[in-house]
């Protein structure tokens, strides 16, 4: 895991509060810009990670940036009118912030400010492959 710093610059947390409240009500987003993905590789692990997703008719398109859970459950939340889950293994290249490593107020401070935790990893699509029907 890299080193963690509490304060979040307003370029970030202006990025991602749109993220994470834009994109669960499929709203267009814009792909973050490269210091933002650089200050939030911070917070993801070292390591290959095993994700699920729930895709349904409105999210199965590939996306530059998608969000994915560590738990199968979660994902059953996403899934509707014939939606399933996927599951595949990301290396730590691949993701962008895995909200797991953020503390309570990094949280807050970039958005993340849901009732029920997602355990939520956004994930840069490098292949859309799998996305396939």
């Amino acid at each position: 895991m890299k080193n963690i710093q509490t304060t979040i610059p307003s370029y970030v947390s202006s990025w991602t509060d749109k993220y994470f409240h834009q994109s669960a009500f499929d709203v267009p987003w814009s792909f973050p810009k490269q210091r933002v993905i650089k200050f939030l590789s911070r917070f993801k692990k070292d390591e290959k990670i095993k994700l699920f997703r729930g895709i349904n008719k409105f999210n199965e398109n590939g996306l530059e940036i998608s969000s994915w859970t560590y738990d199968r459950e979660i994902a059953k939340n996403y899934i509707q009118d014939g939606g399933r889950i996927i599951e595949r293994e990301f290396s730590a290249n691949e993701v962008v912030l895995d909200t797991t490593i953020l503390n309570k107020e990094q949280r807050a401070l970039m958005g993340y400010d849901y009732k029920f935790d997602d355990k939520e990893v956004l994930v840069i699509n490098n292949k859309l492959k799998y996305y396939g029907k």
